[in-house]
């Protein structure tokens, strides 16, 4: 809009300079056709002649004046739409945040922070209210991001007018017939101007938005108020999921009772091996999101068994006898990536002589596992976050999408909250995928189901009829190591003593140097960095052991000297199942 005013100015300035300029001449060529006693003819043609002139010229003037007049009201309406693209994306992104959120304190929070930033507010509130109306929670947030603590105090006369009308309310401080602006609240505060919407679902009202302008003489404009109304559906639609998480999430705390072998007859799991509770809170929440469509994020470090879980996860779902398609995002150059998530057409590039589904396609029905998502483009981010929310792909040199159905289960061993921080994760995309997110522990969180492991390597890389045995002592110093490549590492030095066994039985000395080097005191009471946790992580391993040598709880209690419910203390503190 600056560039019109501007133009429309420059143009007054000339023109008023031309017209100064050519209206002297005119006079000069009067005066002298008058001083050298030219005839009345020549005179008067004169004169005409600067009238016609003069006469083009405001012509010329009004025409300008309203081409630039169109070029203003265009620029106008052009801020208008870019500020209404800006906004509308703004509600996208915050509905697909808010539906990631599944505790409500931390969803209000994010919502009013969002909302008093976006209509540049003062004060902003979510009230939330029980059936009667009676306020029971209250979320506030300042604009001012130098003041700590969000101001306290908002007009209960705006918010009860939403609240029993059910309809939006814009307050204006030149609106002077209306009887709000006598009310206290809204003269002690200072109040210039005010938004209020309720936050309803049905024909319940669960609350409202409010937010006001304390500083700024400027008043919330109608399209203000059209915003809120969307942002408020938006946030119900949130508060929504919340319960549904909330429920989902005290269903499988009244589940947290079954035990392992009842877990395994209803989630098959046969390739995870262990007992441990760690291990156990991960596939129980596993076997109840494998028969819902919901997508989820699995985190751990390296060779934990992601994948595994992954699998598992299809293989209990009602997708099982469908595909399931693995993609490592990090094993794929970025610049390839793409065509091989989405597939081609034929010239869609140089070497492209065929049409090739991509990996999206060939899951079609089924289930796809994005590995490492964490190494993935942001560019190639923000197509995968369309096809979430579409369920359409296209491939590349393609002009016709694709509905697709796959359900996504995504991985990475690498901190997304961190790499959303830094720019390199887009949170959209974060909070769509993570409907579900489950963490894989690390095998030193879970050294009680190293013996199982060992006994599983053990059987899967025989190379006779019977698998090698273990000694007491080797299978000490494997409980001992802090396994930094997790179940893939153990898996590999099972498979190398297996190789290099020298008997039936693999001793000690026939492990790794780096493992057998673990044997001294302070290894063997654990790499705790004091006392206290070297002291239980020996606790520890001094029950496993005496567990393994007994195979009962109460002949390990007979054998520790102590009775059955002291045992079962130490085994809670323990974290030993």
């Amino acid at each position: 809009m600056g560039s019109s005013l501007e133009s429309q100015k420059r143009f007054n300035e000339l023109n008023a300079d031309s017209v100064a300029r050519i209206s002297a001449k005119f006079m000069e060529l009067a005066n002298r056709l008058k001083e050298e006693k030219a005839s009345a003819g020549a005179q008067q043609a004169v004169t005409e002649l600067f009238k016609e002139w003069m006469s083009l010229n405001q012509g010329i003037t009004a025409e300008v004046k309203k081409m630039l007049a169109a070029l203003e009201q265009s620029e106008k309406k052009q801020a208008y739409f870019q500020e209404e693209k800006r906004r509308l994306e703004a509600l996208y992104v915050s509905g697909i945040i808010f539906t990631g959120i599944s505790q409500m304190r931390p969803l209000m929070e994010k919502a009013i922070s969002t909302v008093v930033k976006e209509l540049k507010a003062d004060s902003g509130f979510i009230v939330l209210t029980d059936p009667d109306g009676n306020v029971t929670h209250t979320f506030a947030r300042n604009m001012d991001p130098e003041q700590d603590e969000p101001a306290r105090e908002m007009s209960m006369s705006v918010i009860k007018k939403a609240l029993t009308g059910s309809e939006p309310v814009n307050l204006a401080e030149e609106d002077t017939n209306l009887s709000l602006f006598q009310a206290h609240s809204i003269i002690n505060l200072g109040i210039k101007s005010a938004l209020c919407v309720p936050l309803l679902t049905g024909r319940r009202v669960l609350g409202a938005v409010y937010l006001d302008r304390r500083q700024s003489g400027q008043s919330f404009a109608d399209a203000d108020l059209k915003f809120l109304m969307s942002f408020a559906r938006q946030i119900v639609q949130g508060m929504d999921i919340s319960k549904e998480i909330s429920s989902l999430e005290h269903k499988l705390i009244d589940d947290a009772n079954m035990d392992f072998d009842g877990l395994r007859r209803t989630f098959k799991c046969d390739n995870i091996i262990g007992r441990s509770k760690k291990l156990f809170e991960v596939l129980r929440v596993a076997s109840k999101i494998s028969p819902t469509n919901a997508s989820v994020i699995i985190l751990g470090e390296n060779g934990t068994g992601k994948e595994l879980l992954a699998r598992d996860i299809h293989e209990n779902s009602r997708r099982a006898d469908k595909p399931f398609v693995a993609i490592n995002c990090s094993a794929i150059p970025a610049d390839l990536l793409e065509s091989e998530l989405f597939g081609y057409e034929s010239g869609a590039f140089t070497g492209a002589t065929k049409s090739k589904p991509g990996k999206f396609e060939l899951a079609s029905g089924g289930t796809i596992f994005l590995d490492e998502i964490g190494d993935m483009s942001v560019n190639l981010q923000a197509k995968l976050l369309r096809v979430l929310q579409s369920h359409e792909i296209e491939r590349l040199g393609g002009v016709k999408p694709q509905k697709i159905d796959v359900r996504i289960l995504a991985a990475t061993n690498r901190d997304l909250k961190k790499l959303i921080r830094e720019g390199e994760f887009r949170e959209d995309l974060y909070y769509r995928l993570k409907v579900v997110e489950l963490t894989m522990p690390p095998l030193r969180e879970r050294k009680e189901d190293i013996e199982a492991l060992v006994r599983y390597f053990l059987e899967k890389h025989k190379q006779g009829e019977q698998p090698p045995d273990i000694s007491e002592e080797a299978l000490l110093i494997l409980e001992a190591y802090d396994w930094p490549g997790n179940i893939r590492e153990l898996e590999n030095v099972i498979l190398r003593s297996v190789v290099l066994a020298k008997s039936d039985t693999i001793q000690a000395d026939e492990l790794p140097q780096e493992l057998v080097d673990k044997t001294d005191d302070t290894a063997l009471v654990g790499s705790g960095s004091t006392l206290a946790e070297a002291e239980m992580e020996f606790r520890r391993m001094y029950v496993l052991k005496a567990l393994r040598t007994t195979g009962s709880k109460s002949e390990a209690a007979k054998i520790l000297g102590i009775n059955r419910t002291h045992f079962y203390r130490i085994l809670s503190q323990l974290d030993i199942e």
